[in-house]
């Protein structure tokens, strides 16, 4: 009886999310000290024996076996060509890959593979970037949401929006743009090329997928997504309606001071000024 136990070589992946864009044309144009695996998207890029970081355009990045000092002047020399908003983001995702197995296996802290190639490397990393990438769309509709939720209430209890027009107005130019954001990147939810092309690598990406929700989680921001562009619709329309009652009645006030200088007497300064002239 064969007790021996299947022995694994075992990858430490990080994902961090770094920015809402990288280009990486330009990555591979100035980035060179290092080999890139492949030219397409996700890039792979093996910066020493056994170690790579695969990013993707939209701002994820993910470390296999990479230390912290080599993550850290990676990060640095991507710098340049990286769009972000923030210094730093607090999204990322951890998993293993253990290489050595006979079936392949997806759990959510462990992926089991029987061997390993670029694809692999690729596959495993964009779900867990698409991951990340959700995280970040996640927690910034949250914000969004709490705080346009508070504009509601005060609307629904007191009829106003107890906020001034420009301060209403940033909050729905947040709001707009977090779903501007999102849309401009919902190709990040599609799935890879490479698993149109290979059974194995399809099934693989599915288990992933259905892992992590990611369809589930895509769905639901969708719904909220969906709801702030309605949300932010109705302040628009409030402040559109505030806007012309302010101008009906200026209107009427200066209406009724136009009629009012019409019957008033004049000035006794003014018909003195008259009578000396005529």
């Amino acid at each position: 009886m064969n007790t021996e136990k299947t022995k694994f070589v075992k990858y430490a992946l990080e994902t961090v999310y770094i920015g809402e864009y990288i280009d990486l044309k330009k990555v591979q144009e100035s980035v060179k000290q290092y080999t890139f695996l492949n030219r397409d998207h996700p890039l792979v890029v093996r910066l020493l024996k056994d170690q790579f970081a695969v990013l993707t355009k939209f701002g994820a990045v993910t470390f296999w076996n990479v230390p912290y000092r080599l993550r850290a002047q990676f990060l640095h020399e991507l710098k340049p060509f990286v769009k972000a908003k923030k210094a730093s983001y607090p999204y990322d995702e951890d998993t293993k890959v253990m290489l050595g197995g006979e079936v392949d296996k997806v759990t959510f802290e462990k992926v089991f593979l029987s061997h390993l190639d670029t694809n692999h490397i690729k596959i495993i990393s964009y779900v867990l970037s698409q991951s990340v990438a959700l995280e970040r769309y996640e927690g910034e509709i949250e914000t969004s949401l709490s705080e346009i939720g508070a504009i509601v209430e005060n609307l629904k209890t007191t009829g106003k929006a107890m906020l001034r027009e420009k301060e209403v107005l940033k909050q729905i130019g947040r709001v707009l743009s977090v779903k501007q954001t999102v849309v401009a990147h919902l190709s990040l939810f599609d799935k890879p090329e490479e698993v149109w092309e290979s059974p194995d690598l399809e099934n693989l990406y599915n288990k992933l997928n259905t892992e992590y929700d990611l369809r589930v989680r895509f769905d639901v921001l969708d719904e909220k997504t969906n709801y702030l562009s309605d949300i932010s619709q109705m302040l628009m329309n409030f402040l559109a309606e505030k806007r012309n009652a302010f101008l009906e009645i200026v209107i009427i006030i200066l209406f009724i001071v136009d009629l009012a200088l019409w019957f008033l007497p004049p000035f006794p300064e003014v018909v003195n000024y008259l009578s000396k002239i005529f």
